[in-house]
């Protein structure tokens, strides 16, 4: 394998590897956390600013996080707000 056969090669891989985390397999682990809460209907617990959010996601979105929890029947957070993401 010389230089010429290598760089289209590591151009290919780059572009999996894009394509891998556009798809959020592990790339941003706290909107995989997000993702999950919507799709498997768990709660999560959202951390903005020290307060701590219990919530279902219902959706979300290119910059806000929507969901509901036991008290409010919507809430939506800022994605660049949140700190911390665990699941319930």
């Amino acid at each position: 394998m010389n230089r010429r056969n290598v760089l289209p090669l590591i151009a290919a891989f780059a572009g999996v590897a894009a394509t891998a985390n556009a798809a959020g397999t592990g790339a941003n682990p706290l909107m995989d956390l997000l993702n999950a809460s919507m799709k498997e209907k768990k709660g999560v617990n959202v951390y903005v600013k020290g307060q701590q959010i219990a919530l279902v996601v219902t959706m979300v979105g290119m910059e806000f996080v929507e969901g509901r929890n036991r008290e409010q029947s919507k809430i939506v957070i800022r994605l660049t707000a949140i700190d911390a993401v665990t699941m319930a």
